[in-house]
């Protein structure tokens, strides 16, 4: 019973009728074509535009154009150019376009380099030499930032559209920057690895892309398939300039697998021919082919070193090869069928590997053993892939996706799938996992939970109808943000409000409490005081009493001295008086004049008598004059003392309502911080939401000028042994 596996099933055989149809030449292949379409236009009767190709010879001499035939390069062969229409004029005239099939023979022949008939030697021109080789190879993440499309580089609107999504044959995530690509029909998509955003793609003009692998840095982008039974090219993109490097490959047949070394150095297919063939990247020779496979070449991956190759085929067997010699390593059995994929673990130590037999196995590489085995996806497993965490992610037949530890022990299994699993890989930094199935579906998951974040069809529309898409968009984004921002602001205000409550509470309290401790200390200050005046009432009226006893002992004094001074002065008016009536007595004269001068220190006693009462007078005075003073200050203290006293009891019973209205409110605060962090987090969910679509937008906008979409026919399966 035959059994059909998606991984192949847009290998179409083309209904080419050749002599040999691997090896077209022009006499026995070409030439009856461009006699059926051509030569009436084109021959020896007639050579319009100057261009004869009724012989080979005549078709290397060119036209009027110049030359039509480049060996080795049908992209830049006008007679294979004008013939597929992707060039103008389109040929014939008419409009008709000649068989696919005859197109793919003309193709494959002037591919191979053009040969005249089956004795003709074949001379390839030179190839240039392609300086992508590393001297060494780095481990881990290479310094600077990820490589990522630069602007303007990548084709924004596809160019072809099939009429629905195609099965997910390929897929590849970039190990270090937030790329994932995905295989279309003539085409590379590729995606934001965060959130499924499409980025562009890249021309892949040979057919179906059956397999996709980044270098280990992530600067190259390798694309492998072809058109079954017909031709298969590896291709090689530079990431950032999305520009081809180099292509490979001398392929009769599509590519079913393809990677590039570690060192860059060579880029291994395997294909239906049961070859793995290892080409030089720097010129496009063959440096190795391997002939012990006896099925399709179906899997293939270099170790992350650089040291092995690893390979598998339609029949089960699996092999490890040494990538520079292409010498055997190990023989890899256990596998009952199809090998579907192979996954080196990051420190090269252990190889993964996924088979139609349901089965995912890990294998050593000291000894070649096969130390762990499970059965994970019923029906087949089409994929396995190691994540830097060495965690594996696989999927198959079941329609899930499962992620599971070295030890075989499943960790997370996703919703089912809409249709079989084909393809899953793990983001650049292990967060995300994305799969992709045979209905043509993309879902990007939460590799921790597994939760669904994105989901969509390998189909992208054209450019005008994702920027109408994106516009929207943008709108409903800006709606949101606006309603986040206002919430935020109303969330933010109730909580600056009741910060504000608290420390209106609290300074409440700190100032009722500034005002006790003023209360108390003026207390303290105006009895110090009091005290103070009370204590200078003392000295001043002892000062007082001093003075007032001294009232009669000057008084007397001044008395006595009145006395004194009134006898002598009695005595000199008489001796005066007793000379006036003798002025002729000498005598009489000294004796009044010795009596008037003894009246002199009297008076002057007196006088001093008499001030020395009007001092103490004076004194008395202004010693009373002081006590009324310092008593009415002591009076006054005691008075401020008593009117002090009573404010510290106003002030204390507003203390404990103000400390107790802080409690509620710092509650009500928390209450409304709590509130904070989950108000901006939205906010600035919406906030990213909005960047990202708006980024999306801008660029989508700049984009050149929208090209008419060449629809292309829904794959067709192909039944393949079981």
């Amino acid at each position: 019973m035959q059994r059909l596996f998606p991984l192949f099933a847009l290998m179409l055989l083309p209904a080419v009728v050749c002599a040999d149809a691997k090896n077209p030449t022009y006499d026995d292949d070409v030439l009856p074509i461009l006699k059926q379409h051509c030569v009436s236009c084109h021959g020896n009767d007639k050579q319009k535009s100057g261009l004869n190709v009724a012989t080979l010879a005549a078709i290397k001499q060119g036209g009027a154009g110049g030359d039509v035939l480049k060996a080795a390069a049908p992209d830049k062969s006008r007679l294979y150019t004008l013939t597929a229409h992707t060039e103008e004029p389109k040929m014939p005239p008419s409009g008709t376009k000649i068989p696919d099939a005859q197109i793919a023979t003309m193709k494959l022949w002037i591919d191979q380099g053009a040969r005249e008939n089956s004795g003709a030697k074949v001379v390839m021109p030179e190839k240039p030499k392609v300086n992508i080789g590393l001297a060494n190879v780095a481990k881990g993440k290479p310094d600077g930032a990820p490589p990522m499309p630069q602007a303007g580089k990548l084709k924004l609107d596809p160019p072809y559209q099939a009429k629905r999504p195609g099965a997910v044959l390929a897929m590849a995530a970039s190990p270090w920057a937030p790329i994932v690509a995905v295989g279309g029909q003539k085409q590379v998509l590729l995606y934001q690895a965060d959130n499924g955003d499409y980025l562009g793609s890249l021309p892949f003009e040979h057919g179906q892309i059956n397999s996709l692998k980044f270098s280990r840095n992530s600067k190259l982008l390798l694309a492998a398939g072809g058109k079954g039974g017909a031709s298969g090219k590896a291709v090689l993109y530079n990431i950032e300039t999305c520009e081809k490097v180099t292509e490979v490959g001398i392929e009769t047949d599509a590519l079913l697998s393809a990677d590039i070394s570690a060192d860059q150095k060579f880029i291994a297919v395997g294909s239906p021919s049961k070859l793995i063939r290892i080409y030089n990247t720097a010129d496009g020779t063959v440096a190795h082919e391997i002939k012990k496979h006896t099925d399709w070449v179906t899997a293939l991956e270099f170790s992350p070193d650089g040291v092995l190759l690893a390979t598998g085929d339609r029949n089960g067997g699996m092999f490890v090869w040494e990538a520079a010699t292409a010498r055997e390593f190990h023989t890899l059995r256990n596998h009952t069928a199809m090998i579907t994929d192979v996954s080196w673990r990051y420190d090269s130590n252990a190889l993964a590997s996924s088979s139609e037999d349901g089965t995912v196995r890990l294998w050593e590489m000291e000894n070649g053993s096969n130390f762990k085995g499970w059965a994970a996806h019923g029906g087949g497993a089409a994929s396995v892939r190691y994540a830097k965490n060495g965690l594996l992610a696989s999927t198959g037949r079941d329609r899930v996706v499962k992620s599971w530890d070295q030890n075989g022990t499943l960790q997370k299994q996703t919703a089912a799938l809409a249709d079989l699993g084909l393809r899953v890989v793990y983001s650049q930094d292990d967060t995300k996992l994305i799969s992709g199935d045979w209905a043509g579906n993309l879902s990007w998951w939460n590799a921790a939970d597994v939760k669904q974040l994105v989901s969509m069809d390998s189909n992208p529309v054209p450019l005008a109808q994702r920027i109408q898409a994106v516009e929207a968009l943008v709108v409903d984004a800006d709606a949101k943000l606006k309603q986040q921002q206002a919430a935020f602001t109303g969330v933010e205000t109730n909580h600056k409000n009741a910060v504000a409550a608290v420390q209106a509470a609290e300074a409440r309290v700190n100032q009722l409490n500034a005002e006790l401790a003023a209360a108390n200390k003026a207390v303290t200050d105006t009895t110090n005081a009091a005290n103070v005046a009370k204590n200078a009432v003392p000295p001043a009226k002892a000062e007082v009493d001093k003075f007032t006893a001294a009232v009669p002992n000057v008084m007397k004094i001044e008395a006595e001295k009145q006395l004194a001074l009134n006898a002598a002065n009695k005595v000199a008016l008489d001796a005066t008086e007793a000379a006036k009536k003798a002025p002729a007595d000498m005598k009489l004269a000294e004796a009044a004049k010795k009596a008037a001068e003894a009246v002199k220190p009297i008076q002057a006693a007196f006088d001093a008598a008499k001030k020395a009462v009007a001092d103490n007078a004076a004194a008395l005075k202004a010693a009373t004059d002081k006590l009324n003073s310092v008593t009415k200050a002591a009076n006054d203290a005691v008075g401020v003392q008593a009117e002090v006293a009573k404010k510290p009891g106003l002030i204390l019973p507003q203390i404990a309502p103000a400390q107790a209205a802080i409690a509620p409110a710092k509650a009500n605060a928390d209450n409304q911080a709590k509130a904070v962090a989950p108000a901006k987090a939205a906010l600035d969910l919406a906030q990213a939401e909005f960047n990202m679509v708006k980024a999306r937008l801008d660029r989508l906008k700049p984009a050149a000028p929208v090209v008419a979409v060449v629809p292309t026919p829904a794959p067709v399966p192909m039944p393949i042994k079981k």
